[in-house]
């Protein structure tokens, strides 16, 4: 799977918008790590795992009309995470009939697999921000590294019975 079909994909599953800079980037993450596939170099930084290949893919994605970015004024979690304001992305409609179409070929290919990945998006982008980002540390503790916010992400376990090793 290539930059494009991953990230085309994704956008199909989220409705054609994903809403953060930092959620989008754990989403992908998330994903990669569902498929065992590395598309994106993903190395440990200040809130987790993020990728500098997937950030220089948005902005080209977003030179050649591919994706719209807006802002939005920020909610609590976007405040926290240093969004504010808020990026939203949208995807163009072709990059969402680009995305069914990676979809579609993952379904034929493995049909499990499929299924998970279209209910881990939709579990992605439906929690809180913080309850993804203390799940990502819980299962990639390799990924926390470079954290400055592990203090805050041990709460958040807690909180949500996150467990270590889980």
């Amino acid at each position: 799977m290539n930059k494009r079909n991953l990230i085309s994909m994704i956008f199909y599953l989220a409705g054609g918008r994903i809403r953060g800079a930092t959620r989008l980037q754990k989403v992908v993450f998330l994903i990669e790590r569902t498929l065992g596939i590395e598309v994106f170099r993903f190395e440990p930084w200040k809130y987790g795992p993020w990728s500098r290949e997937l950030e220089d893919f948005l902005k080209e994605a977003e030179e050649n009309g591919l994706i719209r970015v807006s802002t939005e004024e920020p909610d609590l979690a976007s405040e926290f995470f240093g969004e504010s304001p808020a990026k939203v992305y949208e995807a163009s409609q072709e990059l969402i009939e680009s995305g069914r179409d990676a979809f579609e070929a993952l379904r034929r290919a493995d049909p499990l697999r499929a299924v998970y990945v279209k209910r881990l998006v939709a579990a992605a982008l439906s929690v809180p921000l913080s309850y993804l980002i203390a799940y990502i540390y819980t299962k990639y503790p390799e990924s926390t590294l470079r954290s400055t916010i592990l203090n805050k992400v041990e709460r958040w376990r807690r909180i949500y019975g996150l467990r270590t090793g889980g």
